[in-house]
């Protein structure tokens, strides 16, 4: 930056001790006319930007739920999530409910008893397999000896 465009921004910024210099190097620099000029379209663009706008009471609301929106996160909802996982859960639960269907049964179980015995005094255990395979077994104690 040269001096001349100094002594022309002092003029411009209100230095009266410069104005007949910064007149006289306007008039003769064409450089020194378009710093000029160029002094002159940031001053009136800072003057615009510098106006201020004003929020009637009626947009009140609406100016400060914009602030809360950029302020405050915005909440996640989970109702996907859950509809998912409800319906991954009920899928399992038919699943392992066909699998336990589908399974055949067991063969047939068959025990047999290898020993009777009782700790009751004076009474005698018996059993007996009947026809169908299916095996009893019983305790007869003598009468009277239990109340």
């Amino acid at each position: 930056m040269n001096r001349n465009f100094k002594t022309i921004e002092r003029w411009f910024d209100g230095d009266a001790s410069s104005e007949t210099a910064a007149k006289a190097l306007v008039a003769s620099d064409p450089r020194c006319a378009a710093h000029l000029e160029t002094l002159k379209t940031l001053r009136k663009g800072a003057q615009e930007i510098a106006h201020r706008h004003t929020i009637e009471p009626a947009q009140f609301p609406a100016f400060m739920e914009g602030i809360r929106e950029r302020l405050e996160p915005t909440r996640r909802h989970y109702r996907g999530v859950l509809t998912v996982a409800s319906a991954i859960a009920a899928s399992l639960i038919a699943a392992i409910s066909i699998f336990i269907i589908a399974t055949p049964a067991p063969e047939n179980v068959s025990a047999e008893v290898e020993q009777v015995n009782t700790s009751i005094e004076g009474a005698e255990v018996g059993y007996y397999n009947t026809e169908n395979g299916t095996m009893t077994v019983w305790v007869e104690i003598p009468e009277g000896d239990l109340p």
